[in-house]
């Protein structure tokens, strides 16, 4: 049986170490989830995973084990419960983020409603290459929001917003955009802004943070916040 591995993987489908085995990985955009999409989750598991689920370190719920031969079987029971798959390769990626101020008494910002709204409108969009983005509520930082292409910080009920990080092959700290924003419409637009520069001007493969190395901090910065 012949396998398109890299077709699979644009469908949320990862190749294991086991060649005829692979990993769904599965949409859950702020790491909160409706329990009927957990049932289904465990369906899948069940009849076709082994009985286990993975929760990657970007809250993506993965089933492991599933063999080549059922992944069109899967997709079949996908389609037919709404459920959506993670997308990989150069593209906005699912966007990561704390209970925020809905739950946590720490949290200064709603960052799961933020979220939504972020991953509606950028989720999935193709690009010169991935772009991560994350929300954390408060200073704790449970989100690791400056390790991230951009991210959002809770700060007095207001957002501070960072750009250029990365975690992997190679890390680095994204840097804080000034001043705090109070109005969440601001943020929404801003980050707009990014990532349409980020599609205009970055190189194929080149990340955020690279880009802003290569035409200066300042000048994404102003940008940014050009008016009109």
């Amino acid at each position: 049986m012949e396998i398109d591995a890299a077709a699979l993987k644009s469908k949320g489908f990862f190749q294991q170490v086991q060649k005829d085995k692979f990993s769904l990985r599965l949409c859950t955009s702020g790491g909160t989830v409706a329990t009927s999409f957990l049932k289904k989750v465990v369906d899948i598991a069940d009849k076709y995973g082994g009985g286990q689920v993975h929760f990657t370190t970007r809250q993506q719920a993965e089933i492991p084990h599933i063999a080549a031969e059922n992944v069109e079987a899967v997709q079949k029971l996908l389609s037919e419960a709404g459920v959506k798959t993670f997308i990989g390769g150069p593209r906005v990626r699912t966007v990561v983020a704390c209970v925020g101020a809905a739950v946590c008494k720490f949290g200064q910002i709603d960052t799961l409603a933020l979220a939504k709204e972020i991953h509606d409108r950028h989720f999935g969009r193709e690009l010169p290459a991935k772009l991560k983005i994350a929300l954390t509520g408060c200073k704790n930082n449970c989100a690791k929001v400056e390790a991230n292409d951009i991210g959002v910080r809770g700060v007095n009920h207001s957002y501070q917003l960072y750009f250029g990080g990365c975690f992997g092959h190679e890390t680095r700290i994204g840097r804080a955009l000034l001043p705090v924003f109070a109005e969440k419409k601001e943020v929404l637009e801003l980050i707009d802004r990014a990532v349409n520069f980020f599609a205009d001007n970055a190189e194929k493969g080149e990340r955020l943070g690279k880009l802003l190395d290569r035409v200066g901090f300042d000048e994404f910065k102003k940008t940014l916040v050009a008016k009109g």
